[in-house]
């Protein structure tokens, strides 16, 4: 595995996820987080514990990293599509586990449905970039 291209990819899939989720953030989650935490007080912590959050993306966009270099992810098309697919996939999974244990919080389809769509363009735009900064690291 070359560290050097991993590293890269990670660091600029963290900047490009974290440009993306705070636009995100700004534009549409933090009015829906911001009412989730006051209907549920104690249970919904908005805003989140960033250190936490990032400790996880950073792991996120280090593991994708190696697994789009495996795949052979290369290119700006190529890696917007896959981020695209594995972003939704990964939060429509999410989504639907949080609807199951607390539909009362989370089982909002509406969110749910507007999530996956912000989500697929947010890993989208990520893939983009990692899959631009893998194809420069190719012999």
């Amino acid at each position: 595995m070359d560290i050097k291209k991993i590293g890269i990819t990670g660091v600029i899939g963290f900047v490009s996820t974290a440009v993306m989720g705070g636009i995100n953030t700004v534009l549409y989650y933090q009015k829906h987080m911001t009412g989730v935490a006051n209907k549920f007080p104690g249970i919904v912590q908005f805003p989140p514990d960033v250190a936490s959050a990032m400790i996880g993306m950073v792991v996120y966009v280090f593991v994708m990293a190696i697994i789009y270099d495996k795949m052979g992810v290369s290119g700006l098309e190529n890696g917007a599509i896959t981020g695209a697919w594995f972003g939704s996939a990964k939060w429509f999974f999410f989504n639907t586990q949080m609807a199951a244990v607390m539909p009362e919080v989370w089982g909002d389809w509406n969110y749910i449905a507007i999530d996956i769509v912000l989500t697929a363009v947010m890993y989208g735009v990520s893939g983009a970039a990692m899959g631009w900064s893998l194809e420069r690291f190719k012999s």
